[in-house]
């Protein structure tokens, strides 16, 4: 495989929304969540748009909607009963995209190095990757509370970048949003969008280096000759 600009030796991956479809998972754990509170249920597509910043701003979006704003200690112990109840079924309705799981072969077997930086907590992204069969692709995994600050704060991209020991002009990016993509050149990485993620598409001026519509094309973007739409 043909290096990306001066020779791509790694990727850099968010999880949900990218790697994998987790919404309905996620969905039905803050819905359970909610009704623990005497609160209705959100719409499953509501939901999809909360995920990206991490447990706690989901959870304090879901509660927003019923016009309650969870704070401090409350918030808190929300969030720990969250996470027991997603650690419950994580990988119940979650599945890699189409096309994933050959991706991630075809860049080991290029001798490319991967990593995942998300903003899921550590411990449950170790339990997906897992579940999904995955694990074995991943060099580092950083997860939203594995450092002092998540993305978009470059730190977790640049720890994972130190820890498979490249330089971030020799990585790319994959991620669904926004938040990728300001993560990805704040550290001075490129970044790739998937389109059918689950964020908002990236604005000016926070543009991705490449669109990718189906990780058949990640190959070519990886060897610095995509076959999707460069953005400039």
């Amino acid at each position: 495989m043909k290096d990306i600009h001066s020779g791509a030796a790694a990727v850099v991956w968010d999880l949900d929304g990218t790697l994998v479809d987790s919404a309905m998972d996620i969905a039905t754990s803050l819905n359970r969540l909610l009704g623990e509170n005497e609160l209705a249920a959100l719409d499953d597509a509501l939901i999809k748009n909360m995920i990206g910043e991490g447990v706690a701003v989901l959870i304090r979006r879901g509660f927003e909607a019923h016009g309650i704003t969870p704070d401090g200690e409350r918030l808190e112990q929300l969030v720990e009963r969250f996470l027991v109840i997603y650690s419950e079924v994580a990988t119940a309705s979650t599945r890699l995209f189409p096309g994933a799981r050959e991706a991630l072969q075809t860049l080991s077997d290029a001798g490319l190095r991967q990593a995942i930086c998300t903003n899921k907590p550590e411990a449950i992204t170790r339990q997906v990757l897992a579940g999904l069969g995955i694990s074995e692709c991943f060099d580092v995994v950083i997860g939203g509370d594995t450092l002092p600050r998540n993305k978009p704060d470059p730190l977790p991209l640049r720890t994972a970048l130190e820890g498979l020991d490249v330089t971030p002009e020799r990585s790319l990016m994959v991620g669904d949003s926004a938040i990728d993509v300001q993560t990805a050149h704040a550290a001075g990485v490129c970044v790739a969008f998937v389109t059918f993620g689950y964020g908002p598409g990236p604005s000016h001026p926070h543009k991705a280096d490449y669109l990718i519509d189906d990780f058949a094309d990640l190959p070519a973007v990886v060897a610095g000759h995509s076959a999707g739409q460069a953005v400039t």
